[in-house]
């Protein structure tokens, strides 16, 4: 399906790795663990998705940041890497100042007046409200939406339609846009309209349902839209 940009009135964007860079985390993992770093963070992310996933389906919600806590944890005990408390609270305090990609805040600042903003995110309030005010992102989102509210991760379908009871709008007027692939799937699947950002070599999951649009930045849907 084409994207019918006459019908969008508001834009939901994903958080990480589409807006805030969770690479930007990878300067401490190195100085905390030196050549083990690279295999912490990569297990470390997979279990935090996974967790998501796994914690929905068992219906045992636990938020965001102890979810990813956790995460680290099993982490560091799979890589066989030692990490003290203090490490792994050094390293969840960076969730609160994780730096966004170059394109964001020019993008944000474009679309603010004509599209109603938000963040959609798995994370809790806290994290987003405290990322978001330290990169000055608040000052063009109209909302930032967690899914606290239903106890639910993504790509369950009541995520999405949080979008259209927090941003006021049906679902053909709201864009999602988003660079994880589950996440578009789940997104489109739900009925929203869908931009896939893809910011790395990867290919869209194989599960009946496609992006409206696909770019490599949000620079490209502001010139889409323009």
């Amino acid at each position: 399906m084409a994207l019918d940009t006459a019908k969008i009135k508001g834009i939901a964007f994903d958080a990480y790795g589409t807006l805030f860079n969770i690479a930007s985390i990878d300067f401490l993992l190195e100085q905390l663990f030196d050549d083990r770093a690279r295999q912490v963070a990569a297990q470390w992310r997979r279990k935090q998705l996974e967790y998501t996933w796994l914690r929905t389906l068992m219906g045992k919600y636990k938020d965001f940041y102890s979810l990813t806590e956790d995460s680290l944890y099993y982490a560091l005990e799979a890589t066989n890497t030692v990490g003290s408390e203090a490490q792994v609270r050094e390293l969840m305090q960076q969730y609160y100042h994780l730096a966004v990609y170059p394109e964001v805040k020019a993008t944000l600042a474009r679309l603010k007046g004509k599209y109603r903003l938000a963040i959609l995110s798995n994370a809790n309030p806290s994290l987003l409200e405290k990322a978001a005010a330290h990169n000055g992102l608040d000052e063009w989102l109209d909302e930032i939406i967690s899914v606290d509210q239903i106890r639910q991760y993504k790509p369950a379908p009541g995520v999405y339609q949080l979008a259209e009871r927090s941003m006021g709008l049906p679902t053909e007027n709201i864009l999602f846009v988003s660079s994880n692939t589950w996440d578009v799937s789940g997104a489109t699947a739900y009925g929203l309209q869908t931009a896939w950002v893809q910011r790395k070599h990867s290919v869209m999951e194989r599960l009946d349902v496609q992006p409206a649009v696909t770019m490599t930045n949000l620079a490209e849907l502001a010139e889409l839209l323009f």
